[in-house]
């Protein structure tokens, strides 16, 4: 671990566009990936099905065209871009509310097996010191540290006083652009998204494709053999997915990642009925 002061020539440039910048910030992991060119993906901790289904395919849309990802390793869509980004082969950042050694020695569920993936492809990021406990108003200055060290920031979805909103607001104080997915109409975790999209405080963003252009990176070329399992259980016709992954004896993680690269690819599409079916 190392922490870092705005003097020094190693400190993160974007995060000198803060009024304050963390003096110091303390980093577990790989510095260069502050640097790098990154995107950050927030919203809510309490995720539909739906967010987090896009917060993955974005993340790994991200991965794929060498974009780091950002975010504050909370449960919900945080955690969904961190996984979505390191499973398929990319680097992320997770900016804490607390002091990395605290947060190292209680983090528990499903975060915890992501921290070593995180501190090998990225780095766990604090302006606290290493044993500080979290606050409410640490999560609030957490959220401008997101912010700052993003090119731009989306929020895949937010209620209506979610946290998510907060990094919405200090990306648009530090002329980040701000994209936001539509959600479902009714839906209490979209509230706060599309309110932003409707006020014209953010901009609608459809797919990753979208999102990328919004860095100005084109979507990297994607294949996939042809003898890819996957392409090949389902030319015979379309499958659910449950049944898909007990003809092909994989585990459910090997499964959803083979999955979700042939989605992004375009080789996967699904039918009306939600089946699967080689496109």
């Amino acid at each position: 671990m190392i922490a870092l002061t705005p003097d020094q020539a190693r400190y993160p440039r974007r995060l000198r566009d803060l009024e304050v910048p963390p003096d110091p910030l303390w980093i577990d992991g790989d510095h260069t990936a502050l640097d790098a060119r990154s995107l950050a993906i927030v919203g809510t901790r309490r995720m539909t099905a739906y967010g987090e289904r896009i917060a993955r395919e974005l993340a790994a849309a991200c991965a794929a065209a060498g974009v780091v990802v950002v975010s504050g390793f909370a449960q919900g869509i945080d955690s969904a871009a961190h996984r979505g980004a390191l499973d398929a082969g990319g680097r992320t950042v997770a900016v804490l509310g607390e002091g990395i050694a605290l947060f190292l020695a209680t983090v528990r569920g499903r975060r915890r097996p992501l921290v070593p993936r995180v501190r090998a492809s990225g780095a766990l990021v604090s302006e606290y010191a290493p044993a500080f406990c979290a606050q409410p108003w640490t999560f609030a200055k957490r959220n401008s540290t997101i912010a700052a060290l993003a090119e731009a920031v989306v929020v895949v979805e937010a209620g209506e006083r979610s946290g998510a909103l907060i990094t919405a607001d200090e990306a648009r104080r530090l002329s980040r652009p701000l994209l936001a997915i539509p959600g479902p109409l009714g839906s209490a975790a979209s509230v706060g998204t599309n309110a932003l999209i409707a006020s014209g405080a953010a901009r609608a963003v459809v797919g990753a494709v979208a999102l990328l252009e919004s860095l100005g990176l084109a979507a990297p070329a994607r294949s996939a053999p042809t003898t890819d399992p996957i392409l090949a259980a389902l030319a015979a016709g379309a499958l659910d997915a449950d049944a898909l992954r007990r003809r092909l004896r994989q585990n459910e993680t090997e499964f959803a990642d083979r999955l979700l690269r042939l989605t992004l690819a375009g080789l996967v599409t699904k039918t009306p009925d939600g089946r699967l079916r080689a496109s």
